[in-house]
């Protein structure tokens, strides 16, 4: 009944965010993706009270636009991370589908990728070269999909080669779940994993916010924030562990 109940409000909310949208069309590009993000970030924090989502937080955001990559644990990450400035999010095109997720992503402007797709991935990176330019922050999970594994995935290298070509400042995140099965991986069907983790009475989340990156070594990049975000995963989760 609770997983119900949260997705109904979630669904009348957004269903209201996207009139809220529609309503500002008129206003020029930049301050109506501001509003629009204001909106969301409204439309976080009513999402964290109605599924009971706790963040503990690490770390400081960053103030200014800048690349965001975090690990990739559950549809969840999205809506854990606000910044405070606009942002867009870089998604695999599959997830565009997905109920509510995908609705609210598509909504704030979200570059969907086509990984198999060697055009997609090239138009991708033009995309967040111009959202950047433009002055919207990006949210990515080079991951490419969710992970359960303490051990994190390899990561892609397209939007490294981009933040070094163009100076993009890379402000990576760690994210842990003290339930692990959150994790999204495997056969599961969407809907069943989603209701069966969202009656629970709380989620609680741990976010740490790393140091800012920047370098024009595409690889040392790579090697850098990968680095970071696995000891800090591993460092979170030891942490929730011991107060199991």
């Amino acid at each position: 009944m609770t997983a119900f109940l949260a997705w109904t409000i979630t669904i009348s909310f957004t269903i209201l965010i996207t009139l809220s949208a529609a309503f500002l069309m008129g206003r020029k590009e930049k301050a109506r993706q501001k509003s629009i993000h204001k909106l969301f970030q409204r439309f976080l924090k009513v999402t964290h009270m109605i599924l009971g989502v706790r963040i503990h937080w690490s770390g400081k955001s960053p103030k200014e636009p800048s690349v965001v990559m975090g690990n990739h644990r559950s549809y969840l990450d999205a809506v854990v991370l606000p910044t405070s400035f606009p942002v867009v999010f870089v998604a695999k095109h599959e997830a565009k589908a997905w109920p509510i997720i995908g609705w609210g992503a598509s909504l704030i402007g979200t570059i969907w990728v086509k990984r198999d797709k060697k055009e997609s991935r090239k138009a991708t990176r033009i995309a967040v070269k111009e959202r950047f330019d433009s002055g919207y922050g990006v949210v990515i999970f080079p991951e490419g999909t969710t992970n359960k594994s303490p051990e994190l995935l390899p990561y892609k290298k397209g939007v490294f080669y981009s933040c070094a070509e163009n100076g993009f400042q890379i402000a990576p995140v760690a994210i842990e779940y003290r339930d692990p099965d959150i994790a999204w991986v495997g056969s599961e069907w969407f809907i069943t994993h989603t209701f069966r983790h969202l009656g629970a009475r709380y989620i609680d989340t741990y976010v740490s916010f790393g140091p800012i990156f920047k370098n024009k070594d595409a690889e040392k990049l790579i090697v850098d924030v990968r680095s970071w975000t696995q000891k800090e995963c591993n460092r979170l989760r030891e942490l929730i562990d011991s107060k199991a």
